[in-house]
């Protein structure tokens, strides 16, 4: 049974029903509530008078389950008002139909959350577009778009400070000297229009204490009031531009701007990195604002969203963040003022596609290309997708926006689905960055395992000398990827996933990447009492030897085990930024949107990490983390050098980024999609089934293949399987994937997922749908 999104601390008493007749003839009315859990019908639930109007949307909590525990649901159907008897749900039906009548007792709705729904209608038409497109229920689609603290915490409100009095009065009363400097304050704020003062202003303007001032409230010299806290608007000063854009800029910025207001449209923004992309985003979402609507920018990562967000208030007036690292009032501040049309500009990770704007007049996808868009767990969406889907159903211009566009979007493109924009250049003309390809099997000492080759380690000295910073790409945690006997070729495995177990130095434990578990190192194989060894690359590796390389350089890693919240990632970034560190060793967390113009060199320590991967997007993935991390140098007047460590030279991948080559390389790897019918030239549906036992997985799929090839039979879909998933076991259950290939997107849902509660009725194991998939993993 899947886990309830949202389950109060405690249990409700057995509750009451009513009869659904008698429920009608007494003013109420009967209502579908999808719960938010994996159940694919509406319950039937009595809506008493009492409990006021209803409104599809409407979050409520209502006695679920045999235990009847008080569980957070959606209105999702409205029954007939008036006297009549109510017919059961159809089973996966969310549209009101029904099937045979049959008279009896209803549950009553517990609690309204809201006096209005959350949703208004575009997204609730969005919720029930990700539900069966996504094959996801109802109920859990629509917990993932309303987070759970929104309605939970009162309005926050600050203190503001009028003058009430005049300067002959000031001059009548015995004041102290910052008591009167308070009162100049505001009487200059007020000649500049300006009135109230926040009394954070003003505390900090004049000196005066929180004691002091309000006792010019005691003796009618100001009126102090208390009002809901609002996002602060923007100073003219503070809105001004450090610089005009270019002829590329501007050309691009007549394109975006002159769909805005003119309905849907896809915009495909592909600019070389440091091509002044954000300069671009920051003036069509001002346009936006003039005309006064909101705009919706979203970013890959939590990290890049604090950053992105420094940058926005600098120059946009009353911006929101929404993601999950915030606490939940700042949530449900962030979250009500973008519902009530104060928030301007609406920022965050995918999520932030939800946000509930009323005037919405743009949506910006910036990095479109990165997996990280695709949610992990139900609904499994990618954010890209559904910004394009919002902005259809509300008739606004999206713009997706990378220098190593998906292929997928730029095989829209190609098609004519989306407008390509380019920017081809870098700002003020910088060039690009030279690129080096250095093949290690050549640099390479006999008895000697070095992960940093003989050029690349020259070439940080000679920056460290010019007191230049250095960027390190290792994409793989950990020390040593494998713990392995060669005495009895037994390797450290995952006791609850099929993959290897990852050596941590600072630690001395070694932890699996897919499930956390953690355990110590043997002293001794357990297998035949043999000296174990460590094989394979890792980040913590390469950050031991540059500290012997290097000893007195600064160095600092980023990645995944060390910055664990949004405020370290940013502690380090400030602190590479200002000069206190030399080189930054990160995972791809480094290849996102830096820009640090002291950084001259970048180095790729193994470019093979991502290209081993066996995976049909192995090579897209591989040409866009060197090309992205390669834009992080030579970013101002500093010229820019980078080098690519790899035992694979002559990949295409490879070699079309070192020559900064995307249109070669999408129309290489388009061609050889296209030969083997893989994405984006198709689409693939995964169904996979989980369970504790082997056999029983095998049983479950089986019976869910043999009734999706009868329901698609005469349909153009290719059904491939049931067969063991490519990591047969991870978090303890064994994995077996049915895969299903169309040629076009939503041939499949429309058939499965009015029958999907059918379907998987003699299913007894967990189901995962996985729609566009990014990783076949």
């Amino acid at each position: 049974m899947a886990k309830l999104f949202h389950e109060p601390a405690d249990d409700a008493k057995k509750q009451p029903t009513q009869s659904a007749d008698q429920l009608l003839r007494d003013g109420g009315r009967v209502v579908g509530v999808a719960v938010a859990a994996n159940l694919w019908r509406a319950f039937d639930y009595a809506w008493p008078a009492g409990l006021g109007e209803c409104a599809l949307g409407q979050r409520v909590r209502v006695p679920f389950g045999r235990g009847d525990k008080l569980t957070l649901g959606f209105v999702a159907r409205l029954g007939s008002e008036g006297a009549g008897r109510v017919s059961d749900p159809e089973p996966g039906g969310l549209d009101g139909s029904a099937d045979r009548l049959k008279p009896r007792k209803l549950k009553l709705v517990s609690e309204v959350l809201d006096a209005e729904p959350q949703l208004d209608a575009e997204l609730w038409q969005l919720a029930q577009w990700i539900s069966r497109y996504y094959l996801t229920p109802l109920g859990m689609t629509l917990a993932a778009m309303v987070p759970s603290a929104v309605g939970r915490h009162a309005p926050q409100s600050e203190s503001v400070v009028y003058l009430t009095s005049t300067r002959d009065q000031w001059k009548a009363a015995r004041l102290g000297p910052h008591q009167k400097k308070a009162l100049d304050e505001l009487y200059e704020a007020k000649l500049q229009g300006i009135e109230p003062v926040t009394m954070e202003l003003l505390l900090h303007h004049s000196g005066v204490s929180l004691q002091s001032a309000r006792r010019l409230k005691d003796r009618d010299l100001v009126r102090i009031e208390q009002r809901p806290v609002r996002l602060p608007e923007l100073s003219d000063e503070a809105a001004g531009d450090a610089f005009e854009p270019n002829a590329d800029q501007q050309a691009a910025l007549a394109q975006i701007e002159k769909r805005l207001g003119a309905g849907f449209s896809v915009t495909l923004l592909h600019g070389v990195t440091g091509s002044g992309k954000t300069e671009v985003y920051l003036r069509a979402i001002r346009k936006v604002i003039a005309s006064g609507r909101q705009a919706i920018l979203l970013v890959p990562e939590i990290a890049l969203a604090t950053q992105t967000l420094a940058r926005l208030t600098a120059r946009l007036p009353r911006v929101a963040v929404l993601h999950s690292s915030l606490t939940s009032a700042q949530r449900a501040f962030y979250y009500q003022q973008i519902r009530d049309g104060h928030a301007a500009v609406v920022v965050g990770p995918r999520s932030a596609v939800f946000a509930p704007t009323r005037k919405l007049g743009l949506i910006i996808v910036d990095e479109e290309h990165e997996g990280s868009y695709k949610q992990d767990n139900a609904p499994r969406y990618h954010g890209r997708d559904v910004a394009v889907m919002r902005a259809s159903l509300a008739g606004v211009p999206v713009v997706l926006g990378s220098a190593t566009p998906s292929l997928e979007s730029m095989h829209n493109a190609r098609q004519g689905k989306y407008h390509l924009v380019r920017l081809p250049s870098r700002v003020r003309g910088l060039p690009m960055p030279r690129l080096e390809i250095v093949n290690l099997r050549k640099e390479m000492q006999p008895g000697r395992i070095e992960l940093i080759g003989k050029t690349l380690t020259m070439r940080m000295a000679a920056a460290l000398d010019r007191n230049e910073q250095i960027i390190l790409l290792m994409n793989r945690r950990g020390y040593a990827s494998y713990v392995f006997c060669p005495s009895c070729q037994w390797s450290y495995q995952c006791d609850n996933c099929t993959r290897p177990m990852v050596f941590h130095q600072a630690t001395r434990m070694v932890q699996c990447h897919y499930c956390e578990a953690t355990a110590a190192l043997p002293e001794f194989c357990p297998a035949c009492r043999g000296k174990l060894t460590l094989f394979g690359l890792g980040i913590q590796r390469i950050e031991g030897e540059l500290g012997r390389k290097f000893p007195t350089a600064r160095l600092a890693r980023m990645d995944s085990d060390t910055m664990t919240t949004p405020g370290q990632f940013e502690k380090v970034l400030r602190e590479f930024a200002s000069g206190e560190i030399d080189i930054l060793l990160g995972t791809q967390m480094v290849a996102k949107g830096l820009d640090f113009p002291r950084v001259s060199l970048v180095g790729v320590a193994s470019a093979d990490t991502s290209l081993i991967i066996p995976d049909f997007r192995a090579s897209e993935r591989t040409f866009q983390l060197i090309v992205q991390v390669a834009g992080r140098a030579g970013r101002s007047d500093v010229p820019g050098h980078v080098v690519v460590q790899t035992l694979h030279e002559d990949d295409p991948a490879i070699q079309y980024a070192i020559g900064h080559d995307y249109d070669s390389f999408a129309a290489w790897d388009l061609a050889t999609r296209e030969s083997v019918r893989l994405p984006p030239v198709t689409r693939i549906l995964r169904f996979i089934v989980r369970d504790t036992v082997m056999e029983r997985a095998s049983e479950s799929a089986g019976k869910l293949a043999r009734e999706l090839r009868r329901l698609l039979a005469g349909q153009e879909v290719e059904i491939i399987g049931p067969q063991p998933a490519s990591i047969l076991k991870l978090r303890n259950q064994f994995r077996i994937e049915i895969r299903l290939t169309t040629p076009r997107p939503n041939v499949v849902q429309p058939i499965v997922y009015p029958r999907i509660e059918q379907l998987l009725h003699d299913v007894h194991s967990d189901v995962i749908a996985d729609v566009d998939p990014v990783s076949l993993a």
